[in-house]
């Protein structure tokens, strides 16, 4: 690119981070050591292979982060000496997350990443290693956190427009029937007319009292005796028994004895 052009990307990107400076960035995962390689382009479209980079032979010793501000997320390589940072992998946001991260096809602690420099938008692919698998599901997951949320936030929009739309459109039909432009509701559930509650009179225990044709009407003063004749009169029971009297013992439990009282 030419230098109009480098100084225009630079003028966008400061744009940008002006206008989403509202976000807050979220590190949502991080590891204080990972390893970069230098990769030899896939001689195959079965993808990369681990095996073939010398992992024991690595180009820099990288603190790993994978930050989400806004809509723009990023895996940001730094330096584990200095903290300065080495590499940026941009994520997209409209195309799949394994153009820019892709896992080998021998290995789970292993990745490509595509990085790029966000001034010239020149760009590498280097190789990402993990000392455990632990580590290696961690920073996948979080990478597909992000493109979940995306979709979400993506998904939330279209709502939100198809229902403006429909709003719109039942004022322009308002406003032709002659009612006035005022924001409508696009489902009206309120309660329409008098609503009549009935509310049951209840006895002390909190269970109605039943009538004689067993409306669910309490009648005053036959509920307590129906209950207290034990459901004669058309009235209902309750079939607890009354407690034992203080001269019977409880059913299976023989009364204490004097010398077990200690007399």
């Amino acid at each position: 690119r030419g230098p109009l052009e480098q100084e225009k990307a630079r003028s966008d990107i400061r744009a940008r981070t002006m206008a989403e400076e509202q976000h807050v960035e979220i590190v949502t995962f991080s590891l204080p050591e990972a390893y970069v390689y230098a990769i030899p382009p896939t001689a195959t479209h079965a993808g990369h292979r681990a095996d073939s980079w010398n992992v024991d032979e690595w180009l820099r010793a990288v603190r790993v982060k994978v930050t989400s501000c806004g809509d723009r997320g990023a895996i940001r390589l730094e330096d584990v000496t200095s903290g300065e940072l080495f590499a940026e992998c941009p994520l997209p946001r409209d195309a799949a997350i394994n153009t820019v991260v892709e896992p080998v096809t021998d290995s789970s602690r292993y990745f490509v990443l595509r990085v790029e420099d966000e001034a010239t938008r020149r760009h590498a692919f280097v190789g990402l290693g993990f000392r455990d698998r632990d580590s290696a599901s961690d920073f996948k997951l979080a990478v597909q956190e992000h493109q979940s949320q995306l979709n979400r936030d993506k998904e939330a929009a279209r709502t939100r427009a198809e229902y403006e739309a429909q709003m719109a459109e039942k004022t322009a039909a308002a406003v032709a029937a002659g009612a006035p432009a005022v924001p409508t509701k696009l489902h009206d559930f309120s309660l329409k007319g008098t609503l009549h509650i009935s509310v049951p009179r209840t006895l002390g225990g909190g269970s109605p009292a039943m009538s004689d044709s067993g409306s669910g009407r309490a009648t005053p003063g036959r509920g307590a005796a129906a209950l207290e004749a034990g459901g004669g009169g058309g009235g209902f029971s309750i079939g607890i028994p009354p407690p034992p009297s203080a001269s019977v013992p409880a059913r299976g439990l023989a009364p204490p004895s004097l010398a077990a009282m200690g007399a």
